[in-house]
């Protein structure tokens, strides 16, 4: 009985300012990367469809993390920065596609649909690349393989999730 349990050093609040930290960064590049396409794009409806497309994409990629029981780290989070701003690629090229379609005269039902299968190859064929970039990271063994193994799901996790809002979602509102 003259055991005692005593806490000699505890992490948790320096980890959990860093995860709030890596959450921060996120939210705030989001928010610079939509304001980038309003200057850009000049127009506050496809920038609104891309906004939406964000986060999304982002709760896309936390149902893939839970399934793949990752949880949530300063390495998971940094992957899901990472993926933010690849995240609205797909989108801005969707996007922009079934924008010089409308500019042609096309019906908006009918420039969403022609506008998304025109690039649809394309932004698969740059995703998967960008993926396969990733990919031998999954692989890599010991303590460095563990950690860069959830940033590299998860940017993954994100490119696929962006992808299929690219292919769905974004075409879906442009018609509207």
């Amino acid at each position: 009985h003259g055991m005692a349990l005593r806490l000699l050093f505890d992490r948790a609040r320096f980890i959990r300012l860093s995860i709030a930290q890596v959450e921060q960064s996120a939210l705030l590049g989001g928010c610079i990367a939509v304001i980038v396409l309003l200057l850009f794009l000049r127009s506050l409806r496809p920038t609104m469809i891309i906004a939406l497309s964000i986060p999304l994409a982002v709760v896309a990629t936390f149902i893939l993390l839970f399934q793949a029981t990752i949880s949530l780290n300063w390495m998971s989070l940094s992957g899901l920065a990472l993926g933010i701003g690849m995240l609205v690629d797909n989108s801005v090229v969707v996007l922009e596609n079934i924008f010089r379609h409308r500019q042609q005269g096309v019906e908006s039902t009918r420039a969403a649909i022609v506008g998304s299968q025109e690039v649809g190859m394309a932004i698969a064929a740059s995703t998967l690349t960008t993926l396969c970039v990733f990919f031998p990271l999954v692989f890599v063994q010991g303590m460095m393989g563990m950690i860069f193994q959830e940033l590299a799901l998860t940017v993954a996790f994100a490119l696929i999730a962006s992808l299929v809002v690219a292919l769905t979602l974004v075409p879906m509102l442009s018609s509207k």
